[in-house]
């Protein structure tokens, strides 16, 4: 058996829903409802962007539309606007992670745990996505990315470095260019 990942499902008001998937073979999952009931479920892709679904003998086609901040997901007939979170991305917007955009030149850490790596140069320019640094926390390693474009100012920690929540990792200032 493989192992259960969790997913956090939002719907368009914003309603959380904790799924959780265990690859049984390829193509086919359990899948645990936010309820608890387990399901098995056999996914094909005939095409870019639909899924067959068979959920316990029954047929589903799904389709999709990726969006800036989700998904656009089509099934019976109805659409519905849903965020999907795998654990990592939950942790990380739970420690605060998804409200650094926009809000100055400071990279912090949304989590305590330690710096494996360091991708960022000072002095050299990016872009909002860039990954900067590594860093690992409950043995999983999570790509700390620039929340803003410009010119990496400071570097503030260092490889092998233990951080808190809220240490500055990076200092982004505007491009002088």
């Amino acid at each position: 058996m493989g192992r259960r990942s969790e997913y956090t499902v939002f719907n368009g008001d914003d309603e959380e829903r904790c799924w959780q998937v265990e690859t049984l073979s390829d193509g086919v999952y359990r899948v645990w409802t936010p309820d608890g009931r387990s399901l098995t479920v056999d996914a094909y892709s005939p095409g870019e962007k639909i899924l067959n679904l068979l959920c316990e003998g029954r047929s589903v086609d799904v389709g999709y539309a990726e969006l800036e901040a989700g998904l656009q997901v089509h099934v019976g007939g109805e659409s519905h606007r849903v965020q999907v979170l795998n654990e990592r991305e939950r942790r990380m917007l739970a420690a605060g992670a998804a409200s650094a955009a926009g809000k100055g030149p400071e990279l912090t850490s949304p989590m305590a745990g330690k710096v494996v790596k360091i991708v960022a140069e000072q002095g050299a320019a990016v872009t909002a996505g860039d990954p900067l640094v590594v860093v690992e926390a409950m043995k999983m390693e999570n790509d700390l990315k620039a929340h803003r474009d410009g010119v990496v100012a400071t570097i503030g920690v260092a490889e092998g470095q233990a951080v808190e929540i809220g240490d500055v990792l990076v200092t982004i200032e505007d491009d002088p260019a």
